[in-house]
């Protein structure tokens, strides 16, 4: 028998394979309803109950190398590191959005790439959040960096902006 004719069947059947899958995985999330089995990371309210919540900083990144995404999320850490009084109140969270489960933040939050998001969260939900775009725009800047993120934070905290 031809070995490029074997080949071709193979390859057709692991697409073919690899096609189903993908519907049982669309078809089980609609039968939930069009959610997916992890819980909603933004609620609704537009404040979270008495107490004040949690105040997080949130690096979310994929899988793909990216050194400009290494270089916000080590900018990130220092500043976190470097200025303890101001950043008491945050706590920081590295998050792939590519394992499961974490899809839920890309979609929620409206990420489209690696992201620092600001949040205030209780009882594991999202009330106020900020994603900080101009990270991007900044990364080849610490003193900038810097500067752009403790304005952000003091804005978050003071004026109390979402989203």
């Amino acid at each position: 028998m031809n070995y490029k004719k074997i080949a071709g069947y193979l390859v057709l059947f692991l697409a073919f394979v690899g096609l189903a899958r993908a519907g049982l995985d669309i078809f089980s999330d609609l039968a939930r309803g069009g959610n997916s089995s992890a819980e909603a990371v933004i609620t609704g309210e537009a404040r979270p109950p008495e107490d004040t919540g949690e105040l997080v900083i949130y690096f979310f990144e994929g899988n793909t190398p990216c050194s400009v995404c290494d270089k916000i999320r080590g900018m990130t850490l220092d500043l976190v590191k470097s200025d303890p009084e101001q950043l008491s109140l945050f706590s920081f969270r590295d998050v792939n959005v590519e394992e499961k489960g974490n899809e839920k933040y890309v979609l929620e939050l409206g990420l489209f790439s690696t992201s620092v998001v600001l949040a205030q969260e209780s009882g594991g939900k999202i009330y106020r959040w900020k994603n900080l775009t101009g990270v991007w725009d900044l990364a080849a800047d610490p003193g900038a960096f810097r500067d752009y993120m403790l304005r952000e934070i003091d804005s978050f905290l003071s004026e109390g902006e979402t989203r």
